[in-house]
């Protein structure tokens, strides 16, 4: 299930990102993109904890390394933290190790439920 980032025009200009901007959740990891700057490879069995966070604009736009986590953020608003059993490795562009991600997608509440629901399938 594709999951579109929020995003705006002005977004794509800052950012300076071509490519697609989506987090794609499937049953075996969610795979989060903002074109050619940044990419997340999250395994569903790896996520222990799905939480969500307000990401501010004065926090920056963009792939980020803050507060112990990668953030994905094309747009500031309300975003999903997917939290892992373990560090994964994400390019953002480029190599760096982190156990929490923070994605920032049109529809936080429906990604949260798919991401969730996926773990859920995973376990039983």
């Amino acid at each position: 299930m594709i999951f579109p980032l929020k995003s705006s025009r002005w977004s794509r200009l800052w950012t300076s990102s071509g490519g697609p901007y989506e987090a794609d959740v499937t049953d075996e990891s969610v795979n989060v993109r903002i074109g050619w700057v940044g990419h997340a490879e999250v395994p569903i069995a790896r996520v222990v904890r799905v939480l969500r966070l307000r990401w501010p604009w004065w926090a920056g736009l963009g792939v980020r390394i803050t507060r112990g986590m990668v953030v994905f953020a094309p747009s500031a608003g309300e975003g999903v933290v997917l939290e892992t059993d373990e560090p994964i490795t994400v390019r953002c562009p480029m190599e760096w190790s982190t156990s929490r991600v923070l994605v920032m997608v049109r529809d936080p509440a429906a990604f949260a439920g798919a991401v969730a629901a996926r773990r859920a399938a995973s376990e039983g």
